[in-house]
């Protein structure tokens, strides 16, 4: 097989691979939330409804700023504060190795097409 033909099922293996992860956290973040909303009513709707989404939305950004910004911590619930944490450091180590892996998979394309 062919270098470029390799690196090439690389990238679309890195993209089909974060394409998954990123399901899977917006999953996992909307289970959060309908907890939050569940547990929590009366908070869930002063913050506005949070809700994870794939695409850009204002919900979506209420909640990105919740998780971000620890606003969780404010929360009476320990369990819930304790998800909400968790998720956060996940989805910190899932941005690093994405972004990492990104400039490998790039590294190999440049090296790929500068050694031919």
């Amino acid at each position: 097989m062919e270098p470029e033909t390799t690196v090439a099922f690389i990238a679309l293996g890195w993209l089909i691979t974060a394409a998954l992860l990123m399901l899977r956290s917006v999953r996992r973040g909307r289970a959060l939330a309908d907890a939050l909303a569940e547990r929590n009513p009366d908070t869930y709707e002063a913050l506005g409804r949070p809700q994870p989404d794939y695409f850009q939305s204002a919900r979506g950004m209420r909640f990105a700023r919740f998780i971000m910004q620890r606003e969780y911590e404010k929360l009476d619930d320990a369990v819930l504060r304790t998800r909400f944490e968790e998720y956060r450091g996940a989805e910190m180590r899932l941005l690093v190795i994405l972004l990492v892996t990104l400039i490998i998979v790039f590294l190999l394309m440049v090296a790929v097409r500068f050694s031919t």
